[in-house]
């Protein structure tokens, strides 16, 4: 069999390239406002398989997150301003890493505003003050928000094999 993992590993060729672009400059993709008034997204990479998706969120000085639950883990790092979650010395400020763990809710709020490249593993839920559930952002939300927005043209997508970016009738 000449298609074993020996094969494989001794013989791995290189993945043609084709129109695929491997690097893309996020200046290139235009802000979309995102689920909350005063906050704005970037979608990097989108996997409609798994639903994991990667972005840059911008957050307006003084927002205060609504309630939010996270069903899967978000990484992230903050490159422009901070937030916290609630008062003491625990801030997230410029260069530093979280890990928003599933199963968290809160409500975090950037006095100064923020810029972060998140890394989310699964959808977040949305809730209003009443505590009510009103939005599962997952990752095909986020594509067709940004798709909307004419801002998906430099996005990263993993789809299924037989394309299932069409709403179902």
């Amino acid at each position: 069999m000449k298609f074993n993992p020996m094969y494989w590993m001794k013989s791995p060729g290189d993945t043609p390239k084709g129109d695929h672009r491997e690097f893309i400059n996020p200046d290139w993709i235009p802000w979309t406002d995102w689920l909350m008034p005063g906050t704005r997204f970037k979608l990097l990479f989108c996997d409609l398989v798994s639903g994991h998706f990667t972005m840059l969120l911008q957050v307006d000085e003084g927002v205060q997150a609504t309630p939010h639950w996270h069903v899967h883990n978000i990484q992230a790092i903050i490159l422009e301003g901070g937030f916290f979650y609630e008062d003491g010395d625990d801030k997230g400020m410029r260069g530093y890493y979280t890990c928003e763990m599933s199963g968290n809710v809160h409500k975090p709020f950037a006095p100064e505003g923020c810029l972060m490249f998140a890394v989310s593993h699964g959808p977040i839920g949305g809730y209003t003050d009443e505590g009510d559930l009103v939005v599962m952002a997952d990752a095909r939300l986020h594509y067709y928000m940004a798709r909307e927005n004419n801002a998906i043209e430099h996005t990263m997508i993993v789809d299924y094999k037989i394309g299932s970016t069409e709403l179902q009738t």
